[in-house]
């Protein structure tokens, strides 16, 4: 597995349900969530209002993530 498959995150049922309110990279504003729900261009990100960079469901799963990687 190569360093880019490793780090994606595959869409799961709220990426799906963002969706319909995703936006293009420059068209996001500032607090808005910039985790990409889509695997192709044009990429969509979530665009759920953020605390940070991340809306709260994203910032889990990244954690969660995370805690994978070091546990390697």
């Amino acid at each position: 597995m190569n360093e880019l498959q490793r780090e994606f995150s595959p869409a799961n049922e709220y990426d799906v349900q963002r969706l319909p309110f995703a936006k293009r990279l420059e068209d996001l504003s500032p607090g808005e969530c910039i985790w990409p729900i889509n695997g192709g261009g044009p990429y969509l990100f979530c665009a759920a209002k953020a605390a940070g960079k991340y809306c709260p469901h994203h910032k889990v799963r990244l954690i969660q993530k995370r805690g994978v990687h070091l546990q390697e």
